[in-house]
């Protein structure tokens, strides 16, 4: 048994750790997050699915059940209900990214059970759930726009059209559309809007080619159509012009610049980018060292303080100061996702080695080995958040599936370059 196959099995007894009667925990233990999060559980799901595990499988509806039960009356998910209570909590109450994940966490577990009834079922709560997220693009544009640290990087600056919000749309059209279809439904309505999205971010955030007063001229009509013209008329358009990825954010009269690792790796894997920008993408991330000492960095290069997007609570228990937690911090769960857009670009030999290099850093631990730490520090390599991860064993989980069976997690991926 190499350290692959033994990280498998060791991210399997995590998962198992993890389920409760309200669903997958984030953390089994109390200690951590004794959540079922939004977010987590449905990315964790995509692991526990494909196990094959009959209890995780249940897991994997019940956090969805949960949820669910939670709804507001506008449609909004809850961040997390607390396992301990059975009760939202009260901090973070909302992100716009918890309603994605929900219909993503439907699409997966139709996709590995069938059960048609249970979305059938889930119907209503779906469609209000989608019907919030298009009130979350509040000037029309057909982008989502989201207040800053309002989605998983809850202590990081990106606001207003995000990469990672937008490119998890796009997948969320497609999941809806196949969900649509599983009802009845018609499901072409939410495939023309993901259409929609993946043209828009690619106008909006990706700068990377050559710039002639043609060229120009016409994305500045097309962004003059979308009410975004400020983002270049108010800027130094040369600055902008050797991004070989998707800039983070767009906001009034200003960008992000750091690379996402999350959310350009969504854009590999739901299409949004084409072989090109893939291949871009991908170069970067390995050349800058985003995935060393171990896959994969939040965000890069981190944020120092007296720069312009330094924030004073990224002191918050000492959490995201430079190369920590969201800046410039490693996540193993990211990891998973930067292991499945190697495939995806096929690049066998380089996924094989990050798989190796994912699962060394999963034994790592501050306690106790194949601790699944939540994130590591961005230069040394050490674990420093919560042990006993769910999305981090989750995670490698469908990495692994991916690299040594050759078999993918439930989600919407566009076919291969």
């Amino acid at each position: 048994m190499d350290k692959a196959e033994q990280a498998y099995h060791e991210a399997v007894k995590v998962l198992r750790d993890c389920a409760s009667p309200f669903g997958l925990k984030a953390s089994a233990l109390g200690s951590g997050y004794p959540q079922v999060w939004a977010r987590d559980a449905p990315i964790t799901a995509l692991g526990a699915l494909m196990t094959g595990d009959d209890a995780l499988t249940h897991a994997a509806r019940v956090s969805l059940e949960t949820l669910g039960a939670h709804q507001s009356g506008l449609g909004m998910i809850p961040l997390n209900v607390d396992t301990r209570t059975g009760s939202v909590t009260t901090e973070n109450a909302g992100a716009i990214d918890a309603n994605m994940w929900f219909v993503l966490g439907h699409h997966a577990h139709l996709h590995a059970t069938q059960d048609t009834a249970f979305v059938q079922q889930s119907w209503p709560q779906l469609r209000s759930a989608l019907t919030w997220l298009e009130y979350q693009d509040m000037n029309g544009c057909g982008l989502l726009e989201a207040p800053e640290a309002a989605d998983w990087a809850d202590l990081y600056a990106t606001r207003y059209n995000t990469l990672y919000a937008n490119a998890l749309y796009v997948g969320t059209l497609e999941a809806a559309a196949h969900l649509a279809e599983a009802v009845q439904e018609d499901g072409d309505v939410y495939r023309v809007r993901a259409e929609d999205v993946k043209r828009k971010i690619n106008l909006l955030l990706w700068l990377d080619r050559p710039w002639d007063g043609r060229a120009f001229g016409q994305q500045l009509d097309e962004l003059k159509a979308m009410r975004l013209e400020w983002f270049l008329l108010y800027q130094n358009t040369a600055t902008l012009t050797e991004k070989p990825y998707y800039l983070s954010w767009a906001g009034f009269r200003e960008f992000g610049d750091t690379f996402d690792g999350f959310g350009n790796m969504l854009a590999i894997l739901f299409g949004i980018s084409d072989a090109a920008q893939t291949e871009r993408i991908l170069d970067y991330a390995h050349a800058a060292g985003t995935d060393a000492p171990a896959p994969l960095k939040a965000f890069f290069p981190p944020i120092y303080p007296g720069e312009r997007d330094w924030r004073e609570y990224y002191r918050s228990r000492n959490l995201n100061l430079p190369d920590q937690y969201h800046n410039g911090g490693i996540w193993p769960f990211l990891g998973g996702f930067y292991v499945l857009a190697l495939l995806k670009a096929g690049q066998r030999n380089r996924a094989e080695e990050a798989l190796l290099n994912l699962a060394a850093a999963n034994e790592l631990g501050r306690t106790r080995p194949w601790e699944f730490n939540e994130w590591l520090h961005g230069r040394s390599g050490r674990p420093m958040g919560h042990p006993l991860q769910a999305w981090s064993a989750g995670m490698y989980v469908c990495a692994y599936h991916a690299v040594r069976l050759g078999v993918l997690p439930a989600l919407p991926f566009a076919s291969s370059h």
